[in-house]
């Protein structure tokens, strides 16, 4: 077998080779044509330069500084560049069958990055590949401010998904593969990935941020012996569901149509964050009240039951917060943040990691903005979710095809405020794959 080295242009950029949501093109597609060759997925990199606007202008004063109108113009410090990123879509390239798509996918990232890699990782090696920096302020110094001389700062970061990061290599062959693979990166909205951090948006309203040079680079193996003329393929995947909390009993439920579960993880944010250029739109804070007297209170998790069929699985018993003594705790129950981690990674694998009992507590000691933006808190911000793990053993999964996924939240919610949840189900799946075509069993 002999490896090579591809790199790929998008195959919908304009001419300029500048890519922007707020130009109209939030759309990156590559394309891996058919061959006869196996892709292996982890060498898969998304790269570009990545700098932020003030306006739509080419002079001096469009792009950010450290003074004047750009002086509170941010990005979420833990995520960098995965921030920008809305939606990952992998298809055939010739059948154009979905193959793996994860939606809210800068959500996803902002509870997986912390639970698998460490603030040293994040200061050295994350920074360079996403830009990623644990620290608000210094995110902004060095991957926001961006004087005109300067193209930008560049990255090469791997996209995360269960596909590209499986085992196996991908077969690429018209006859005995996956027919070519369509890569598809959905970008987000300007006003959801950049923020002001003191809620100004003096001067903000045309920020923007833009990609240039964009290119997929990646690893192929010449491998032409042994094929079959059908085969199979079991990978990971993510699949994302959105609903709302705005009440002390939070109750949700969801199909999944899933057959092999391995797990489901939660996040929140405040539902008038979400597009809002005035607020950060990728805090993952613990639920919370609306605003009282100038401060946001952060409403406490006082009960979690998981179910499958309405009957409590796969703890047989609630988990109940640490104030049901009559005391007040400012941390986060440790149960709940095992479960949250173990739903994400194995927890006795987990050798790396940021999130930490001061980054999910329910004070605001480390985050003196008053309004609960959870951007100045230590290792990049607030991490908060809930999840839990079916199966961290045997690597079966599940079966929550006929069953639906419930879960019952107790809170202190009790104001008018709406929370948005974003809960991803983590699953096993089946590619089958012939010279006829392929069909994704999950």
């Amino acid at each position: 077998m002999s490896r090579s080295n591809l790199e790929i242009t998008p195959s919908n950029v304009l001419s300029d080779g500048k890519i922007s949501f707020r130009r109209g093109n939030p759309v990156i597609q590559f394309l891996i044509g058919a061959q006869e060759r196996h892709l292996i997925g982890k060498s898969v990199r998304f790269c570009g330069k990545f700098r932020c606007r003030l306006s739509d202008t080419d002079g001096a004063g469009a792009f950010v500084g450290t003074t004047g109108n750009g002086a509170e113009l941010s990005i979420d410090s833990r995520l960098g560049v995965y921030g920008c990123i809305q939606q990952v879509v992998i298809r055939s390239a010739e059948t154009h069958q979905v193959i793996e798509h994860i939606r809210h996918y800068n959500r996803m990232m902002a509870s997986y990055l912390p639970a698998v890699s460490s603030e040293q990782d994040a200061i050295t090696h994350n920074f360079n590949n996403s830009l990623q920096f644990p620290n608000y302020q210094a995110s902004k110094v060095s991957v926001v401010n961006c004087p005109s001389q300067v193209q930008g700062n560049s990255f090469c970061l791997p996209l995360v998904c269960g596909l590209l990061n499986g085992v196996s290599n991908i077969p690429l062959s018209a006859e005995t593969g996956l027919k070519g693979l369509l890569i598809e990166v959905h970008l987000d909205s300007d006003s959801n990935v950049l923020f002001s951090q003191s809620g100004s948006l003096t001067n903000l309203s045309d920020a923007s941020y833009e990609l240039s040079d964009v290119k997929l680079v990646a690893e192929v193996l010449d491998d032409t012996e042994g094929q079959q003329k059908s085969n199979t393929f079991e990978y990971n995947s993510i699949s994302s569901y959105f609903t709302s909390l705005n009440s002390t009993n939070g109750v949700v439920n969801f199909n999944l149509g899933l057959s092999r579960v391995l797990g489901v993880f939660a996040n929140f944010v405040q539902s008038s964050k979400i597009n809002n250029l005035a607020e950060n739109g990728m805090t993952t804070m613990p639920l919370i009240n609306a605003l009282s007297g100038g401060s946001a209170l952060l409403a406490r998790t006082k009960k979690l039951v998981f179910t499958r069929g309405g009957m409590k699985f796969p703890l047989e018993y609630d988990i109940d917060y640490l104030g049901k003594d009559g005391q007040t705790y400012d941390s986060i129950d440790a149960q709940v943040m095992r479960n949250f981690l173990n739903a994400i990674k194995k927890f006795s694998s987990i050798d790396r990691l940021q999130t930490s009992i001061r980054s999910t507590n329910y004070t605001q000691d480390h985050d003196p903005t008053p309004d609960g933006r959870g951007i100045v808190a230590v290792d990049g911000g607030q991490a908060y979710g809930i999840g839990i793990a079916y199966d961290v053993v045997s690597d079966a999964g599940v079966d929550f095809s006929r069953m639906p996924f419930g879960l019952q939240l107790t809170s202190e919610l009790t104001s008018d405020n709406p929370n948005a949840m974003f809960l991803f189900c983590h699953s096993k799946q089946t590619l089958v794959f012939s010279s006829q075509g392929l069909q994704v069993m999950s």
